[in-house]
This record gives C-alpha cells, structure tokens and sequence, in this order.
C-alpha cells in the first residue's frame, strides 16, 4: 500500500542493486509522508556481485552515489544526510576506525 511505512531500511545490500533509482522509487511510494529511510554502507562487498560504480569507489562516493538514488528517484525524499557510525579510537587526526566501517544516508519524504 502507499503511505504506509515510518521507516524503511536497507542494510548493507544497496551496493548490489541493478535498479537502484527504481527501488528507491518504490521505497519513497510506501513511506508515510515524513517517513524516513535508513541506509547503510561498508566497504566490505563480494567484488563478483557489487554493480560496477560501487567496485571502483571509496567510501565518501559510496555516500555520495546513495544520496544522488534517493534524491533522483523522483520519490519525494529530502533533508539527505550522511552520517558516519563507524566505531573509532583516540581523537583528532589520529581516529582510525576499528573493525569495519559503517555509514548511514537518511532522507525524509515531504
């Protein structure tokens, strides 16, 4: 049904999506007005499944390919954000992440 979900995730799997604008297309149809949608990124894939322009990318154009689905899949979605919630130590220029990155884009239909 439209209008239907607060919130839709997709967790570590839009990396493999042949029709990622669809998709998100679809996302944005089942969304209740102000409702979001949660996406999560690493960089860990399977090389042999991940689409072409996620193999050859690093992590902030993975962020930046996400933002650029939600916001071109004519669904309505906006306020797209990215936020990083991999696990770090230390501070400042010394924050290397530990264990594996993790990423999320956001964005709210209006």
């Amino acid at each position: 049904e439209n209008d239907s979900f607060d919130v839709v995730m997709c967790q570590l799997s839009i990396d493999y999506l042949i029709h990622p604008l669809e998709v998100m297309k679809e996302v944005a149809r089942v969304l209740k007005p102000g409702g979001k949608v949660a996406i999560l990124i690493s960089n860990l894939l399977f090389l042999t499944k991940a689409v072409g322009l996620w193999t050859g990318s690093d992590d902030i154009e993975h962020a930046y390919t996400v933002g650029s689905y939600l916001h071109y899949c004519g669904g309505g979605l906006g306020d797209i954000k990215a936020e990083d919630l991999s696990t770090r130590k230390k501070s400042g220029k010394e924050r290397m992440i530990v264990g594996d990155p993790l990423y999320v884009i956001t964005a709210t239909k209006s």
